[in-house]
């Protein structure tokens, strides 16, 4: 008797993944991380402090770097200074570890990056050109995919929500809460938290409203 065709899977189809437990990371530095990567679950050790502050740049808290990889829906990111390191980091540097999030065989549709505008316009058109390669990568190398990725990114965040002061990610289901650069990025200690519903914390909703902009918001409002 003929043994019956395997069922067909679509590979293209995204995978409705869990959110995990929520958790607290801290970024380190490579050798200093828990297994010998660099990120922790604990306060990093002086010795690791040092050696991330003297990095340039310093390490994507690998956590949400293999996060945003992996994505089989979304990536928004809402960040006011995501694009600007510390005045000794190079630019290039800073965008290289941010492209980096977007591989070749991304699955997610939906990538959008909120932030806050250069002194400089001339780099946005940079960063513009930069991102929209990499989305142009992404559907040339997987022409199966369902649907096609966009890379949008909104300088407007101080100019038409000037009411934000933490960074946020969300990832498919998943919020992710920074107390710095979203990515682990900065290079002073700082944290980070995900396992959020961020349907439950309304958190979709929220980044919306920020994209869109709020009509009434007060232009360059900072928060101490």
């Amino acid at each position: 008797m003929a043994l019956a065709p395997p069922p067909f899977v679509n590979a293209g189809l995204p995978v409705k993944r869990p959110v995990p437990k929520p958790q607290i990371l801290w970024p380190s530095a490579i050798g200093y991380g828990d297994n010998g990567g660099s990120d922790l679950v604990r306060f990093p050790p002086v010795g690791a402090i040092k050696a991330r502050h003297s990095a340039s740049p310093p390490e994507s808290l690998s956590a949400f770097r293999d996060t945003a990889r992996t994505a089989q829906d979304r990536i928004l990111i809402l960040d006011d200074y995501l694009f600007k390191p510390k005045k000794d980091q190079a630019l290039q540097s800073r965008y290289d570890k941010i492209l980096d999030w977007f591989p070749d065989r991304l699955v997610a549709n939906d990538v959008r990056i909120l932030t806050n505008a250069h002194a400089d316009e001339s780099e946005h058109h940079l960063i513009q050109q930069k991102f929209a390669e990499r989305a142009v990568a992404i559907n040339d190398k997987s022409r199966n995919r369902q649907g096609i990725v966009t890379i949008e990114i909104n300088f407007n965040l101080k100019r038409d929500f000037g009411y934000v002061h933490d960074r946020f990610a969300i990832v498919d289901d998943e919020l992710w809460h920074f107390g710095a650069t979203v990515g682990g990025l900065h290079e002073e200690l700082n944290a980070a938290t995900r396992g959020w519903d961020s349907e439950q914390h309304e958190a979709l909703r929220f980044f919306n409203d920020a994209w869109r902009g709020d009509g009434n918001s007060t232009r360059g409002r900072r928060h101490g």
